[in-house]
This record gives structure tokens, sequence and C-alpha cells, in this order.
């Protein structure tokens, strides 16, 4: 089971994730995420605070996310990674691709 919140933030539009994110919801949250960017969303944060779980196909939808995202100017953080987690994204190479911090406010500041 998969919950996904927008809400605004400031200039940010924060996407908060409860539950697994894996083949059985991923679409979900892929068609929410392109949404989002095709209504002019150029700031994103997913907070994964409550994520215990993130499959290859939720990997996916960060990536295409994230392509979608930069060919606007814009720009998607992380927040919340648990420690497994965090081992996912950074074995798949992933942490590379994302300002990821510890909490939602870090995610929040404007560079």
């Amino acid at each position: 089971m998969l919950t996904i919140s927008p809400k605004r933030h400031a200039e940010f539009m924060v996407v908060s994730l409860v539950g697994r994110v894996d083949a059985s919801n991923s679409k979900e949250l892929e068609e929410q995420c392109l949404e989002l960017i095709s209504n002019g969303e150029t700031k994103m944060v997913f907070d994964l605070t409550e994520v215990n779980y993130v499959s290859s196909a939720a990997l996916r939808v960060f990536l295409l996310a994230a392509k979608r995202i930069s060919a606007v100017d814009g720009t998607i953080r992380l927040c919340g990674l648990s420690t497994t987690l965090r081992d996912v994204f950074d074995i798949s190479g992933f942490s590379k691709l994302f300002a990821i911090t510890t909490t939602l406010q870090e995610a929040l500041v404007v560079e």
C-alpha cells in the first residue's frame, strides 16, 4: 500500500510518500508526478521518511521525474531516507543523481 500526498511548501511541491513503492503502485506515483510537472511544478521534494521499501520500478519513476523536471530547468530533492533506502540509492548510483537531505526542513532550503 502506498499513500501519495502532494502539498505546497513555499516554492516547493512536497510529495510525501507512506508505505512501499513497488511495481504494484509505481504507475500511480508516476502519473501523479508527471501531472505535477505538466502543471508547472519545477521544484519538488520527495519526502521518504515513511517509506520502508523501494523497488527498481520506484527508482525508474524517480529517474523519469528527474529527467522531465530537468527539461524545464527544475530540481528534485529527496529527504528522510532510512539507512536501508539510502543503501539502495547508493548501490544503484541514484544518490549521485539527486540532492538528498536528512530532513524535510533541509530539503526546503533555497539555494
